[in-house]
């Protein structure tokens, strides 16, 4: 078995849901289970309409909550989808929710994860429904009664054993011809009450998924080819990673890669699962692998991740402290001030500031990595190549 898990770029239309049956249909062989975020920014919707209520402009959360539901049903029509009574029903749960907001004026931890539950709530269904329509044979599960987590609203952690044994009975129980399609992100306590594993969540609900079933790999399909060396919105040159190591994986997620939710690896880790970063837009690019080990010699720079909130650029990869005074000196060459903070076996960290976020990691990008086009990856607009890392 497999899990493959969409996040809100991959499910933010009806194309995009059709391009994931598609996608879902080509690996029924390896019996996957599918597991989904909210459509588009549906999360960031639900969070302000829960704060206008909390304002006490109710006029302004009515306005956007009724736009968010005409938004999902047109999705649905586009889709021709027969599920107008479910979609309307959720969101008359979600107008009690906002009006329990609004009588409190305030969003509690727990009214916070009431409300942007509801995102997975409606993706989970609508993509189950189109995956029917699709002629994938598709059974949709409420993640909320298999993840069990404790009572940490907002960031919730998962309880392993009651987990684990609540996924084990519940998904080898759906007909094996069946694809099983969960909401990531949602979870809730013994007795039920709705959480969130935090933002990002949803590779987090994947790897906790693969890890109990056993999986052979756990697929995170984004809008990006796999994880790149930098930040392309910080600077256009990064390549794409044909590999890398948990380890690795987990250092650039904790120090600003966006692709992959910090904690997604250590379930995979446990149990030694792949995990792989694939483009739902460009579904014939193989993406990045994140193994036990990874190609690339020792010392050599993996990627250079980025944290905006610190203004803080790495440079990441095994026994890379090797190469701390090198990258000091590339910035110092650019003009840049910078400061370490950080210096392990995994990664080096400086502070150069928000406003010298871009041409730092432009300077150390040229200096670690060199462009060699062995072999192009195509399908989208823009080749990806694969990299060689200076050492």
């Amino acid at each position: 078995m497999i899990v493959m898990k969409f996040g809100g770029s991959s499910v933010e239309s009806a194309s995009a849901i059709e391009r994931v049956a598609g996608i879902v249909k080509g690996h029924l062989g390896a019996k996957p289970v599918v597991v989904v975020s909210a459509i588009g920014k549906t999360t960031d919707r639900l969070l302000h309409i829960a704060a206008f209520a909390a304002q006490g402009d109710g006029i302004s959360a009515w306005r956007k909550l009724l736009a968010l539901q005409a938004d999902h049903l047109q999705i649905a029509a586009k889709l021709k989808l027969t599920l107008d009574r479910e979609i309307e029903d959720l969101f008359a749960e979600l107008r009690g929710t906002v009006l329990e907001i609004a009588s409190l004026h305030s969003i509690s931890p727990e009214l916070w994860d009431a409300t942007v539950s509801f995102g997975e709530r409606l993706s989970s269904v609508m993509v189950a429904a189109a995956l029917q329509k699709a002629g994938v044979p598709a059974a949709h599960m409420d993640a909320r009664k298999l993840i069990v987590t404790d009572g940490n609203h907002t960031h919730a952690a998962p309880m392993t054993v009651e987990t684990n044994a609540k996924i084990r009975r519940a998904i080898p129980c759906v007909d094996r011809s069946l694809v099983p399609v969960l909401g990531g992100f949602i979870a809730a306590t013994e007795d039920g009450t709705p959480t969130t594993l935090g933002r990002g969540g949803s590779d987090f609900t994947a790897a906790i998924v693969g890890a109990a079933i056993g999986a052979d790999e756990i697929q995170i399909w984004t809008d990006v080819d796999g994880m790149l060396t930098c930040d392309p919105r910080v600077h256009e040159g990064g390549l794409c990673l044909e590999s890398i190591s948990y380890e690795e994986a987990e250092q650039m997620a904790r120090l600003g890669a966006k692709v992959l939710h910090p904690e997604t690896v250590l379930p995979a880790r446990k149990q030694r699962i792949p995990v792989t970063i694939r483009n739902s837009r460009n579904p014939g690019h193989p993406g990045t692998t994140i193994q036990a080990t990874a190609r690339g010699s020792e010392g050599a720079v993996k990627s250079i991740p980025c944290d905006r909130a610190s203004g803080t650029v790495s440079v990441v990869g095994s026994g890379v402290e090797q190469q701390a005074e090198r990258a000091a000196t590339a910035l110092r060459q650019a003009g840049l001030l910078a400061a370490v903070t950080q210096t392990s076996r995994l990664a080096v960290r400086f502070q150069v500031g928000e406003g010298c976020l871009a041409q730092a990691v432009s300077a150390l990008h040229s200096e670690f990595f060199t462009k060699r086009p062995t072999s192009v990856r195509t399908a989208g607009p823009v080749p990806q190549l694969q990299y060689s890392a200076a050492s």
